[in-house]
């Protein structure tokens, strides 16, 4: 491949990767991710393989870097070195699944079954490798290719039928289809068109058809959301602790008393072990036996945990939790199940010990294991980054939950396209699992979602406001919380022996 043709190479794997970068919300750009993608796959579908996999390497850096920048906000407690070297292996490593699917196109797509061209099923091993992603100790699902819909009610309405993974397939297909269309092939050109058109007519219909559906009144629970919009920096200080827990009591004092059947306050809304915070359990109690509305609030626990004797010299397990006042005692307590990577955990801590000893600023949390159902309302307390993995919400459903109440702090984000994408991967998988959400979040985006993705009411970042507001108790059949788990495994599999079998026979594949 000449040094002109490399050249041209990552342009377009430059152009199209740039596109899709602008594709998810807030960006406008979503229903483009049907055509976006066409100059990298003809990239794939002409190059050799050094070339196909240099021009993907720029593509991918540069989708990653734009739609994940924000993370140098997270880890903000670092030391500036550590935080860019940080920033820059977490999106070298996120390049590397697309790098990854680079290789294993250029290597089957001559390769046929008969007259089957193997290639056909690549979009599933795209789907697959998003699986992938969202599994283990290093889980990121954050980037799935079929999130980009966010910004439209009618288009997210096919993640209830195919699932966010099911969607990114079906943008993968368009894509390739559109990247081998010719003048004899010219139907092929407008393939993309007809596939969104139908996307979009097919979630009109079903919105319209709930809507008609029937007259009778839903049940509903009037829910009060606290978002105080306490700084990030002075969250966790402990010089500004008073004035943090002023400001966010100043603000629930506004609340009218009596008005409502739950509150939500944030992730660590106590931003401390509440197990020393007195005052606070006695206020939330007290309020809650008075006004007997109970209230929902994030803080720090801890508890013994033998397997943490020789961990950092520490006795117990330090859990990122949720507490339910108004209930008596023993006081219900949710641990967050699903702990952020570096974040709140050391990937793969169990299996080499001596990380445990290495301090890179981040946390060092331990999971909970179960999932609740509280009162009243039947409803499943997440916490932060858990609400967005679907399979979390369809066990929450399944244990009988009517609604999710996530509670998070994006205040980590600051004021960046983070908290959007947050938010719309929680839309997402309310939608694909048919069942709503109220989120309190500290700085925004707080909202109440509907099981069909409606946004009833929701604020906007550093709003300082409480929103009062109906959550619907019905849940939604959607064909995806059926089979999810089942399609996912199946994709997960797949993909597995697809790279596999790749590796395996490479030198018999061109």
């Amino acid at each position: 491949m000449s040094t002109m043709s490399t050249i041209k190479a990552i342009l377009l794997s430059l152009a199209s990767w740039g596109l899709m970068a602008f594709s998810f919300p807030p960006f406008p750009l979503g229903p483009g991710a049907l055509v976006f993608l066409a100059p990298w796959f003809y990239v794939l579908k002409t190059a050799n393989l050094k070339g196909a996999l240099v021009a993907s390497s720029f593509g991918a850096f540069l989708f990653n870097a734009i739609s994940i920048y924000w993370l140098y906000h997270v880890v903000d407690v670092a030391p500036p070195a550590l935080i860019f070297s940080g920033l820059f292996l977490a999106v070298a490593f996120l390049s590397l699944f697309t790098v990854l699917c680079a290789y294993v196109f250029v290597k089957i797509r001559e390769v046929r079954f008969g007259k089957f061209p193997l290639v056909c099923l690549f979009p599933f091993f795209w789907g697959g490798i998003e699986v992938l992603r969202a599994k283990g100790d290093m889980s990121f699902p954050w980037l799935s290719l079929g999130l980009v819909f966010g910004n439209s009610l009618e288009l997210i309405q096919s993640y209830a039928l195919f699932g966010v993974f099911g969607v990114s397939i079906i943008i993968i297909a368009s894509n390739m289809y559109l990247a081998s269309a010719t003048p004899n092939k010219k139907i092929r050109f407008f393939m993309p068109f007809i596939l969104a058109t139908i996307l979009y007519i097919g979630g009109y219909n079903v919105i319209a058809c709930e809507k008609n559906k029937s007259d009778a009144e839903e049940e509903v629970l009037t829910v009060a959301v606290v978002q105080p919009s306490v700084p990030q920096a002075k969250k966790w200080s402990k010089d500004y602790y008073n004035s943090v827990m002023k400001q966010t009591w100043d603000l629930f004092n506004t609340l009218e008393p009596d008005t409502v059947a739950l509150v939500l306050f944030a992730e660590t809304a106590i931003p401390d072990f509440i197990d020393i915070r007195f005052k606070e359990q006695v206020f939330l109690e007290n309020y809650a036996k008075k006004h007997k509305t109970p209230i929902v609030i994030g803080s720090l626990s801890r508890a013994w945990d033998r397997a943490k004797e020789n961990k950092r010299n520490r006795r117990y397990g330090v859990y990122n939790s949720a507490f339910l006042f108004g209930s008596g005692y023993p006081m219900p307590e949710y641990r967050k199940i699903h702990l952020v990577p570096f974040s709140e955990k050391m990937p793969f801590d169990n299996v080499f010990p001596v990380i445990n000893y290495v301090d890179l600023g981040g946390g060092d949390f331990s999971p909970g294991d179960s999932i609740y159902i509280w009162q009243p309302g039947d409803f499943s307390p997440l916490i932060c980054y858990e609400a967005i993995y679907g399979s979390i919400l369809r066990e929450a459903k399944r244990k009988g939950a009517k609604f999710i109440a996530n509670i998070t702090n994006d205040g980590w984000f600051y004021k960046s396209i983070a908290p959007y994408q947050h938010f719309n991967l929680v839309r997402a998988h309310a939608v694909e699992s048919g069942i709503g959400v109220v989120r309190a979040a500290n700085t925004g985006i707080s909202a109440f979602i509907t099981a069909n993705g409606t946004i009833i009411e929701k604020t906007e970042l550093f709003d300082q406001k409480i929103i009062v507001n109906n959550i619907p108790l019905t849940t939604r059949s959607t064909p995806y919380y059926f089979v999810g788990d089942y399609v996912e495994q199946v994709l997960f599999i797949f993909s597995l022996v697809m790279v596999v079998a790749v590796i395996l026979f490479r030198k018999y594949l061109k």
